[in-house]
């Protein structure tokens, strides 16, 4: 284990805790040597790996886009364990030659009982919707070339993980990390030795399988958005603007599943009732991007007939001079980062990762002058200061952003228009109302 790995794996989780306000792991490996070929889903760039990486125990190493090893990099990426894979459109023609020297080294690494994540999509989309694209061969080509390196002699096996996030991009989101189970080479042997394209080709179907059943997984594409309406008023899913934050994170989950499973087994464009409920859902959310209404505020308002903000108000008011804390401690390394992720990552499925890993880089280097300025203003004890630098600029950061966040919207919710919002909570309640009716609530 290289050290610079080592120090992810014990500072991660602390910075995962930060990140995410919820997150949970359903069926993770628990063993270092799992000698397990990862295959997961690829909905947000750079942050996957992290997150697929620090929500189980194996020793990884991870299969990554070949054009990011620069060599002033290579330092970095050695010490991350990452391994080079180039493709031909994006690398050129010696791609072919490059990638025999990564799969010679991947082989060497399960035969060393470490384990190894690939991302099976191969990219990310621009846009993220809660689907799945189709599952690349080269985990199982990787697997079954191991297989036969060493005579079928070694225990590898390969496992889905579905990661699923409420939103891929968004501080303070949640994500619900699960595992598929572990299907082992071995049993494919017969096959592959009759005919090893199929054996290639069952086992990537087989992975496909169970990866859509680790997901919300959304069969036809353009029905993405319809789902995701659906969750977002019934506040039951995994969408992390628009839920009940009373409901379980695993519950949430399993609500998003079996709504698209539903969707994907029942949905007929043709059937009446799917073009009204449909119809109703677009017409309503159409509504709301035209008047600039935000769903929860309809929703706050069906509750109180009334925009309720004082307490908000007052509750920013009283916690102020915490907030002014974490301000002090968070919003210059805030304000830089974000300057400088968003203007330099054209595509924003790589901010959240960035910002992660860099945010806290940042901010550990801005704020390790406080160590000092506590012995030197409140009181004189180095133990004291680490403790003040360890916890209170993240937490009380963490608290300023959260506050901020909830004075902006109570705002933004004093100045909509009344009129509006109540001529659309009728309108709410009876799409509520079918929906329950055929079932999706």
């Amino acid at each position: 284990m290289r050290p610079l790995y080592l120090l992810l794996r014990i500072v991660l989780p602390y910075v995962m805790v930060l990140f995410y306000r919820k997150s949970r792991s359903i069926n993770g490996q628990r063993r270092f040597n799992a000698q397990t070929i990862f295959v997961c889903n690829h909905p947000s760039a750079f942050i996957d790996p992290l997150v697929a990486g620090n929500y189980q125990m194996p020793v990884l190493y991870f299969v990554t886009r070949g054009d990011i090893f620069k060599w002033w990099l290579k330092p970095v990426t050695w010490a991350c364990h990452m391994v080079p894979i180039f493709r031909k459109a994006e690398d050129g023609a010696e791609s072919m030659d490059k990638n025999k020297n990564s799969f010679r080294y991947l082989r060497k690494v399960l035969m060393r009982k470490k384990s190894l994540i690939l991302f099976g999509e191969g990219y990310t989309d621009n846009t993220f919707i809660r689907s799945l694209k189709p599952i690349k061969k080269g985990p199982a080509r990787i697997g079954f070339d191991t297989m036969v390196e060493c005579n079928w002699a070694e225990d590898i096996k390969v496992q889905a993980i579905g990661l699923n996030y409420s939103h891929p991009k968004h501080f303070r989101s949640d994500v619900v990390v699960s595992f598929g189970t572990p299907i082992n080479l071995k049993e494919y042997k017969e096959i592959y030795e009759k005919n090893p394209s199929q054996a290639i080709t069952k086992l990537t179907r087989a992975v496909q399988s169970s990866m859509q059943e680790q997901i919300t997984y959304v069969d036809q594409k353009d029905l993405a958005p319809f789902v995701e309406n659906l969750m977002i008023l019934t506040r039951k899913g995994m969408n992390h603007f628009h839920h009940d934050a009373t409901i379980p994170l695993l519950e949430r989950h399993a609500y998003s599943k079996a709504l698209a499973t539903k969707v994907n087994e029942t949905y007929d464009a043709e059937a009446d009732y799917w073009k009204d409920l449909k119809g109703a859902v677009t017409t309503y959310f159409d509504k709301l991007k035209k008047a600039n209404i935000n769903e929860n505020w309809v929703s706050k308002y069906a509750d109180n007939e009334s925009k309720k903000t004082l307490t908000t108000i007052l509750i920013f008011l009283l916690c102020l001079p915490l907030t002014l804390v974490g301000l002090v401690h968070q919003f210059i390394p805030y304000f830089i980062i974000k300057k400088f992720v968003e203007s330099r990552f054209k595509r924003d499925v790589f901010w959240s990762g960035v910002k992660l890993l860099v945010g806290a880089t940042l901010s550990t280097i801005y704020n390790f002058a406080f160590i000092f300025l506590f012995y030197a203003y409140v009181y004189p004890n180095y133990w004291l200061a680490v403790a003040y630098f360890l916890i209170v600029p993240a937490l009380s950061g963490l608290f300023a952003y959260m506050q901020i966040n909830k004075l902006k919207d109570a705002m933004a919710y004093k100045k909509a228009n009344e009129k509006q919002l109540a001529e659309l909570v009728p309108e709410r309640k009876k799409i509520l109302a079918e929906i329950e009716k055929m079932g999706l609530n």
